[in-house]
């Protein structure tokens, strides 16, 4: 019989090795590396920044990182963020979530706290099917804002994450992917491509045909396994399912057609959040979304995610790399029911405006939201490859965020023009963020001269 000295030494012993598997390192992430666009930047309530509400601290690249204990440099983002993220102004001291009130109220541009880091989350937000192949010249583009010569914002924003350390050859992120000599990679791109859909409640708003998307994300995923690391790759969410669009729900019950035909509205259907109150109450029905047109659109995002599935097959089979697939269009599915993240049987968060699972630009998870998805990333790893790394404890994300427990979350749903409209338009998000990134590139300036002459008088 064990002597209670004995019984409590190997007790502690068990205990120390139990605590140090669950804090050990999972080798096959060592060298994780990331391909994206936004969300797997960490861009939250229209802004890129370190440390916000969102930040790029909080993406779900970041928290797989910190699970896995594993390295994630950043292309970090200093305050007050490139441009500075939405906050809510209640102008009126009334408590509630009113018209306008969602806004920026910092000026200037925030830009890389180290340009000699090299960043491996090369997510780059605004990036699309098309504008991941694209190439940069970094001293190039750098020249250029010093010397005052036009620069396109979606070229600057990608010096801004690819371009440093800075280097005379071009890059993009499947070139800097190779360079990097990953043991993994996460791979989350295509939103771009369908989200214009909802966001402009148009159907035939996607930016890419069947065929096009088919062939480049097969490129990608070809030029991806050229490094011959294993990948978790998403697919793409149902984005009707985006609080960036609010129901109807009786405050419009008509709209008008290009014809000036008056026809009636359900009050299920679905307008954009931002929508301009001078259209009220009838709005044209261009503005609506019906339930017919949101079948259109989830079957559109179906298929595309059929052409990811099949590429995910035929790059395991042809290139012997074996690659984990992440169901998010089943995931954001769920967030309509609401995410139960206490373990208390009933749903603490959910989709819809200041639910919790969306920032404030309505497109963007909150932190809780970025933390459930990258537990679907985990999850898909540890089933995939037999690992074991944790998942986030969502419950304490949830108690830091002040977001998943916003005291001006509506009782219903949020009034249109939430959003001031100098600040965020939703239908044009992107287009309207790389405006701003070009207007605001003279702040950018003396970074950048600081960083060209360290690059051409390294002595």
């Amino acid at each position: 019989m064990l002597s209670s000295r004995t019984s409590f030494g190997a007790v502690a012993l068990l205990l120390a090795l139990a605590a140090t598997a669950a804090d050990a390192r999972t080798a096959r992430l060592r060298r994780l590396v990331v391909v994206g666009d936004s969300l797997l930047a960490g861009f939250g309530s229209g802004g890129l920044v370190e440390r916000g509400r969102p930040g790029q601290k909080d993406s779900p690249a970041a928290f797989v990182a910190r699970r896995a204990r594993v390295r994630l440099p950043l292309p970090a983002v200093t305050k007050p963020g490139v441009p500075p993220p939405l906050v809510i102004r209640d102008q009126n001291g009334n408590g509630r979530l009113d018209p306008g009130e969602v806004r920026r109220t910092k000026a200037g541009a925030g830009f890389r706290d180290d340009t000699d880091r090299r960043a491996w989350n090369l997510a780059v937000p605004g990036e699309d099917m098309r504008s991941v192949f694209d190439e940069i010249s970094p001293t190039s583009l750098a020249g250029d804002v010093v010397g005052g010569g036009g620069v396109q914002g979606r070229d600057l924003l990608k010096l801004l994450i690819l371009g440093f350390p800075l280097r005379a050859e071009s890059v993009s992120q499947p070139s800097l992917a190779r360079e990097l000599d990953p043991t993994f990679i996460l791979v989350w791109l295509g939103n771009n491509d369908v989200l214009p859909m909802a966001t402009e409640t148009n159907p035939s708003a996607v930016t890419m045909s069947h065929e096009d998307f088919r062939s480049g994300f097969r490129r990608l995923l070809g030029a991806l396994a050229d490094t011959g690391a294993e990948m978790a790759v998403a697919n793409l969410p149902d984005v009707t399912n985006v609080a960036a669009l609010r129901h109807a729900a009786g405050e419009v019950t008509q709209c008008r057609t290009a014809a000036g035909a008056i026809e009636p509205v359900a009050s299920d259907d679905l307008l954009s959040i931002d929508l301009d109150r001078a259209l009220l109450p009838v709005p044209p029905c261009g503005k609506v979304l019906r339930s017919a047109e949101r079948a259109r659109i989830r079957a559109t995002v179906a298929g595309f995610n059929d052409e990811i599935a099949q590429a995910i097959a035929d790059v395991e089979r042809t290139r012997g790399v074996a690659i984990a697939p992440v169901d998010v269009f089943a995931l954001v599915d769920r967030f309509l029911d609401g995410i139960d993240v206490n373990g208390d049987g009933t749903a603490d968060v959910r989709g819809g405006y200041l639910g919790g699972l969306f920032s404030l630009d309505g497109v963007h998870p909150t932190r809780t939201g970025y933390a459930v998805l990258a537990n679907a990333f985990i999850e898909a790893i540890d089933a995939r490859f037999g690992e074991s790394i944790p998942t986030v404890r969502l419950a304490r994300v949830a108690r830091r965020d002040p977001l998943a427990h916003s005291r001006f979350r509506p009782a219903g749903e949020p009034p249109f023009g939430v959003i001031d409209p100098g600040s965020q338009d939703v239908a044009s998000s992107f287009d309207l963020l790389f405006q701003r990134i070009e207007d605001d590139a003279a702040d950018f300036g003396s970074e950048i001269e600081e960083a060209l002459s360290d690059f051409f008088n390294p002595f």
